[in-house]
């Protein structure tokens, strides 16, 4: 027999492997997002010693919520000084990661590239949330305005990156009806990046067992 077909494959991790990171800020509103309460009865004081290890990492998960939260209105404060491209084509992307909403995107050269990155130009990333919508807004209130799409995208990997055309996947925070979008122009906003938030988002939630953390974090009487 074959060594390498009687190994049990392991099941290689994807970018949605977050532990409902991205589902828990795809879920927010615009009122959530402009919510400065929005967390305010669910973060405690923490404290210098823990009973356990959960107890330690799960004193740190709402307080990463708010700051998350704090970036994208941050952002979406200063809607029209952001990079912005529009969009060339969208592509639904057949997956079953997640039960998500997956679509790849091709734009044109980015607008405002520079703004807030001083000299250096906006490059796309993974981890990058946008908004995407079917006109250019100047502000937040233009996307509450009646018959207008748009929907929270997040970049799940760049494909093809020039001065003059970016090709990426992308997840939407919501289902985006393809064959009416097609019809008009699509506009595409960079919001902030967000890699660095769920790499501690996961870390909070990977259960930790270590003997070292425990006595580190929940010191006992000798």
């Amino acid at each position: 027999m074959n060594p390498s077909t009687s190994r049990k494959k392991k099941k290689k991790a994807t970018y949605y492997d977050d532990h409902n990171f991205i589902n828990t800020i795809f879920s927010w509103s615009l009122q959530d997002i402009f919510n400065e309460d929005l967390y305010t009865n669910k973060v405690d004081y923490i404290d210098l010693y823990f009973k356990s290890i959960e107890q330690y990492f799960k004193s740190f998960v709402y307080p990463l919520l708010e700051e998350t939260r704090a970036q994208i209105c941050s952002s979406m404060e200063i809607l029209s000084s952001l990079p912005y491209a529009e969009v060339l084509s969208l592509e639904k992307k057949l997956s079953h990661s997640c039960g998500r909403n997956h679509y790849v995107v091709k734009t044109d050269t980015w607008k405002n590239s520079s703004s807030g990155y001083g000299k250096e130009l906006y490059k796309t990333l993974s981890g990058d949330v946008f908004i995407l919508t079917d006109f250019k807004p100047e502000s937040v209130n233009d996307l509450t305005r009646s018959g207008k799409m748009w929907s929270f995208v997040l970049s799940a990997g760049v494909l093809h990156d020039t001065e003059l055309i970016s090709t990426f996947k992308v997840t939407a925070s919501k289902d985006i009806d393809i064959d009416e979008t097609g019809q008009k122009s699509l506009f595409i906003i960079f919001l902030t990046n967000i890699t660095p938030n769920r790499w501690i988002w996961n870390a909070l939630h990977m259960g930790g067992d270590s003997k070292l953390v425990e006595r580190i974090l929940c010191p006992t009487d000798v």
